[in-house]
C-alpha cells in the first residue's frame, strides 16, 4: 500500500491540504471532490490491488447522507486497515466515537491544519512510503497516443504523468512555456495538455505556438479555476477542449479518451483515405446499396470502417434497418414503418442531407448525414444507394459551443452570451428606433431557501423558475442566468407606457413557483430592476449594470418590488414615462379606478390553540368562539384598475407616483375614501381600526398634514380607528419633520405603526425617535420561523424590545398554522397573512356580521 487519497469538496480547502502536504515533502496520489466517488474509487483500488497508504477526508460542517456513507464504508471490514485522517470544522462527539470504535483513525481541526504532518506520522510511522508511486498495474495496452503535459508544478506533472501512463498513454512533461515550445519543435505529439498559468507566459500563447507547427497536435487547456475569459482565449488560440484540475480524475480521463478517439479517428481516416485512393478515387464517404426491400447488397470499405464491421459479409444480405438504423438517438427502437430511410428505400424516393443515427457493430451510436439516391439499371428500379458521413465531431463542436454560451443547470444563456445578445438588440434599436428593456431578477432571501430546503431542492426551484419565465417569452426575448439566483430578461420592442405593468407581471408570475420549508409550501418572491434600451444607450454593459442597480433599489424598498432605472443618458425616456404616468394616476383617481382592499390583522389571543377550533367568517380566520373584547385591525391595500380591466399592483404605480411627486395626493385620496366609507359603517360589536400606508413624501409635506387633519375632523369618524403605517425601509428625509407630523395627528387620536421592522439599519433609530404605537415585524422573518431557529430568536427579540416600550407587535406573512403558533410562542400580539385572510375589496366585507358577539 502506498500513496495518499485526498477527498475534499472545497477547492480552497483542497488547495490548503496540498500545500500543507507539499511542505512536509508529501504529495497526494489521487484527489476527489465527491464522497460517492471516493467510495467507488476505494472499492476499485482494492479490486485492482492498488490500495492507498492513507486517506485524508474533509467532513462537512453538517453531516450529509453522502459523508455518512463514506464513513460507513471506511468502517467496513474490507477497509479496516486503511489509516484515516479526518479534517473537521469543530470537535464532534459522533466523529470521536467513530474514531474510537474503528481505530487507525484521527481527526484534525481545519483551524489547526499545521498538525496534519504530525497526525500522519502518528497514524503511519513509515510516512515516507506515502510519497511512493502507486504499484504498477497489470500491463496496459498502449493507446498509441503521445501526450505533452505542461504545468509549472512538479508534483502535478508527476501525478498526471503517472495517471496517464497507467492508461497506456506515452507522456512527456514540461514546466515552462519555453521548455514546452522546444519539446514541441523536436518531438512529435498527438495531444498537448497545457496549464494556462505558466511562469514565463500564459497557456493561450503556447497554444498559438503549437498550433502553428507542421502536423500540429490536438491541444487542450487545463486550469485550476473556471473562468470564461480563460476558456474563450484558449479556444481562440487553437485549443479544442478545456479541463479543470478540481474535477474528478475519471472525468479528466474520459475527456482525454474522447480526444484520443478523435485523434485515432483522424489517423484512421487519413490512412483509409490513402488506401482507397486507387479504388474509390475521391470518395471518402461510407456507401452501401439496398434492394427494394431494404436489404443490403453492397458496402464500401469506408462504410465498413465507420460502422465497425471487419468483413462486408457481416452486413450484406441483412435489412439495413435491422443492421444500421434500428433506433433513434436515445436508443429507443424505431419500427421500419416509421423509419424515414426505410420508407425512402421502399418508395424509391430521393433524400438529401438527412441527419440521423447509425449504429455500429459494437452498438454505439454515430451521428451521420446521409443521402438516398434511387438506383436504376436499364430504366428499372433496382433499389437505392446510400451515401453517408460521420458528423459526430461537428455535433460535438456544436455541443461545446452550446456549453460555452449556456448555463448547464437551467439551460438558459449565460451572462457573457446575454451581454452579446443585448449588444445586438442595442444595434437594432439604433437602426430601427423604439425601445427594449432589461429586467434584472434577484430572488429574495434565496440563501435562506437553500438553508431550509437544501441545495438539490433549490436547484430544482431555479429550473422551475426558468421554465415558468421561459413560457412567457416572445420570439426575440432572451432569458439568462447571470449567476446564482440572479436572472436577466431582455424584452425586445416594448411600449414605455406598458413597461411597468409588463415588468411587474413577471414578478407576479414568479409567485407561482414554490418551495417546501417546515412541511409548508411557500411561494417565492423576487425583486426586479428595469433599465430601458434606446438608440441613445451607450452600451450593453451600461444597461445591464443599471438594471442591476435598479434591482438593488427594489430590494432596499422592501423586496418583492419592481423598480425602473432612468439615468443621465435617459432623460427623454424619463420624461415620457413620467408624463404618461402622471396622466394615468390623475385619471385613475378622478374616475375612481383605484380600489381599496382590506386584509385582517388578527389579535392572537382571540385565536384558539387548536387549528380545528378556529372559526372562519366570510372566508377569514379571525376568531375562535368569541372575540374576547380584543381590538381588531385591518390594513388598507390599494390596486389600480388598468384600461384593460386588469389590476395593477402598488409595486408598479407607487414608485412612479413618488417619482412624479403625486404620492401626497394619492395618500390623501385613499384617506378620504376610507373616511367616507367608515362614516357609513354601523353596528360593529368589536373595536376595530384601519391601517393606512403613508409615504415618506407625504410625511414631509406640511400641506398634506393640514388637509388630513381637516378631513379627519370633518368626517365624524373616531380618529382612534386610524393607524398610519410608516415603512421602516424608507429613508425619512427629516426625523424632526416626521415626528412633528406624527405628533399632530396623534393629538387628534390617530395612531402610528412602524412597518417592515428589522430590514434596515434605521430600524432602531426610528423606534427611538418616532412616537409609534405598533411595530410590524418584517414578513420574511415571520415566514421563516417554523424552520429557522435564527428567525424565531430574531422575532422574539424584536417582540421583547417593542413590548418593553409598551408597543404592540404585529407579525406579517403568516401563511400557515405552524407559523401562527411560532408567532404566538414569540409573544407577538397580532398576526397578519394569507392564512388568516387574503385581501378583498373593502366594500365586500360585512364588518357587523364578522363580529356578531362583540
Amino acid at each position: 500500500m502506498s500513496g495518499i487519497l485526498v477527498v475534499e469538496r472545497s477547492t480552497t480547502l483542497s488547495h490548503l491540504l496540498k500545500r500543507t502536504l507539499a511542505a512536509a515533502g508529501l504529495a497526494a496520489r489521487s484527489e476527489l471532490t465527491a464522497y460517492p466517488d471516493a467510495v467507488d474509487h476505494l472499492q476499485r483500488s482494492k479490486e485492482m490491488k492498488q490500495e492507498y497508504g492513507v486517506l485524508i477526508a474533509g467532513l462537512p460542517a453538517r453531516p450529509t447522507a453522502e459523508s455518512n456513507a463514506l464513513l460507513d464504508t471506511l468502517a467496513s471490514e474490507a477497509l479496516a486497515q486503511l489509516p484515516v485522517l479526518l479534517m473537521v470544522h469543530e470537535h464532534n462527539p459522533e466523529v470521536a466515537t467513530w474514531i474510537k470504535r474503528r481505530g487507525r483513525a484521527a481527526a484534525v481541526l481545519w483551524t489547526q491544519f499545521g498538525k496534519i504532518p504530525g497526525a500522519l506520522q502518528h497514524l503511519v510511522p513509515e510516512a515516507a512510503r506515502l510519497t511512493a508511486a502507486a504499484p504498477a498495474p497489470a500491463q496496459v495496452p498502449s493507446q498509441g497516443i503521445r501526450i505533452l503535459f505542461v504545468d509549472d508544478s512538479q508534483s502535478i506533472r508527476l501525478a498526471y504523468q503517472q495517471l496517464l501512463e497507467r492508461q497506456g498513454y506515452s507522456v512527456l512533461t514540461a514546466g515552462t512555456l519555453a521548455e514546452a515550445s522546444e519539446l514541441a519543435q523536436n518531438e512529435a505529439f498527438d495531444l498537448a495538455i497545457v496549464d494556462y498559468f505558466l511562469p514565463d507566459g500564459n497557456g493561450d500563447e503556447l497554444c498559438r505556438r503549437i498550433a502553428q507547427l507542421p502536423g500540429a497536435p490536438v491541444i487542450a487547456v487545463i486550469t485550476g479555476t473556471y473562468r470564461e475569459d480563460i476558456i474563450v482565449k484558449s479556444l481562440d488560440a487553437g485549443a479544442i477542449e478545456c479541463m479543470f484540475k478540481n474535477e474528478a480524475k475519471e472525468l479528466f480521463l474520459a475527456r482525454v479518451k474522447t480526444l484520443s478517439r478523435q485523434i485515432q479517428m483522424q489517423k484512421s481516416v487519413e490512412a483509409e483515405r490513402q488506401r482507397l485512393d486507387g479504388i474509390l478515387g475521391s470518395v471518402g464517404d461510407g456507401v452501401y446499396g439496398v434492394d427494394q426491400r431494404g436489404v443490403i447488397t453492397f458496402v464500401n470499405p469506408t462504410a465498413l470502417r465507420l460502422l465497425g464491421h471487419g468483413e462486408e459479409e457481416l452486413l450484406i444480405g441483412r435489412p439495413a434497418h435491422e443492421a444500421i438504423h434500428f433506433a433513434d438517438e436515445d436508443g429507443s427502437a424505431i419500427d421500419a414503418s416509421e423509419s424515414r430511410l426505410a420508407q425512402a428505400y421502399a418508395n424509391g424516393e430521393t433524400l438529401k442531407g438527412h441527419e440521423t443515427v447509425f449504429w455500429r457493430h459494437d452498438r454505439s451510436g454515430m451521428t451521420v448525414e446521409c443521402s438516398v439516391l434511387p438506383l436504376a439499371i436499364q430504366n428499372r428500379r433496382e433499389g437505392s444507394v446510400v451515401v453517408f458521413r460521420d458528423i459526430s465531431e461537428r455535433k460535438s463542436a456544436e455541443s461545446l459551443r452550446w456549453e460555452l454560451t449556456h448555463d448547464k443547470l437551467t439551460g438558459l444563456v449565460n451572462a457573457r452570451h446575454f451581454t452579446h445578445q443585448v449588444a445586438q438588440e442595442l444595434q437594432r434599436r439604433r437602426e430601427a428606433g423604439g425601445y427594449s428593456a432589461i429586467l434584472y431578477i434577484d430572488l429574495d432571501r434565496f440563501s435562506a431557501i437553500v438553508d431550509s430546503a437544501g441545495i438539490s431542492a433549490s436547484e430544482k426551484l431555479l429550473v422551475e423558475i426558468a421554465s415558468v419565465l421561459g413560457k412567457r417569452l416572445r420570439e426575440h426575448d432572451v432569458l439568462a442566468r447571470i449567476e446564482g439566483d440572479r436572472l436577466a430578461l431582455m424584452l425586445s420592442a416594448v411600449q414605455l407606457e406598458n413597461l411597468f405593468p409588463l415588468a411587474d407581471s413577471f414578478r407576479e408570475l414568479l409567485h407561482q413557483c414554490q418551495y417546501e420549508s417546515g412541511g409548508v409550501r411557500r411561494p417565492i418572491t423576487a425583486s426586479i430592476g428595469v433599465a430601458v434600451i434606446s438608440r441613445e444607450t451607450p452600451s450593453a454593459e451600461y444597461v445591464v449594470e443599471h438594471s442591476r442597480l435598479a434591482c438593488r433599489t427594489a430590494k432596499q424598498r422592501g423586496r418583492d418590488q419592481t423598480e425602473i432605472y432612468v439615468g443621465e443618458h435617459d432623460a427623454r425616456i424619463a420624461r415620457e414615462i413620467e408624463a404618461g404616468w402622471t396622466e394615468r394616476l390623475r385619471h385613475a383617481m378622478e374616475q375612481e379606478r383605484i380600489i381599496l382592499l382590506v386584509q385582517p390583522i388578527v389579535p392572537i389571543a382571540a385565536l384558539p390553540q387548536r387549528e380545528t377550533a378556529v372559526v372562519q367568517r366570510q372566508g377569514w380566520r379571525v376568531n375562535g368562539a368569541g372575540t374576547q373584547g380584543q381590538e381588531y385591525l385591518f390594513e388598507i391595500l390599494i390596486r389600480m384598475v388598468g384600461k384593460d380591466g386588469q389590476l395593477i399592483s402598488p409595486g408598479v404605480f407607487v414608485p412612479l407616483a413618488e417619482r412624479v411627486g403625486m404620492m401626497p395626493k394619492l395618500d390623501l385620496w385613499v384617506l378620504n375614501r376610507l373616511l367616507r366609507y367608515l362614516a357609513g359603517v354601523r353596528d360593529v360589536k368589536a373595536p376595530v381600526a384601519f391601517h393606512i400606508n403613508l409615504s415618506n413624501m407625504t410625511l414631509a409635506d406640511p400641506d398634506s398634514l393640514k388637509l388630513m387633519e381637516a378631513a379627519i375632523r370633518t368626517s365624524g369618524v373616531p380618529a382612534r380607528q386610524l393607524v398610519f403605517e410608516i415603512t421602516e425601509t424608507s429613508e425619512l428625509t427629516s426625523l424632526h419633520v416626521a415626528r412633528k407630523f406624527i405628533a399632530a395627528l396623534k393629538k387628534l387620536g390617530c395612531r402610528f405603526a412602524l412597518d417592515d421592522f428589522g430590514t434596515g439599519f434605521s430600524s432602531f433609530t426610528h423606534l427611538r425617535h418616532l412616537p409609534v404605537d405598533f411595530v410590524k415585524v418584517e414578513g420574511s422573518f415571520v415566514q421563516g420561523m417554523p424552520g429557522s431557529d435564527l428567525d424565531r430568536k430574531m422575532v422574539g427579540s424584536i417582540t421583547q424590545l417593542a413590548q418593553s416600550l409598551k408597543l404592540k407587535v404585529i407579525g406579517e406573512h403568516v401563511d400557515s398554522f405552524s407559523t401562527l403558533e411560532a408567532l404566538r410562542v414569540s409573544g407577538a400580539d397580532y398576526a397578519q397573512g394569507n392564512y388568516l385572510g387574503e385581501p378583498r375589496p373593502l366594500r365586500s366585507v360585512d364588518f357587523a356580521a364578522l363580529f356578531p358577539h362583540g
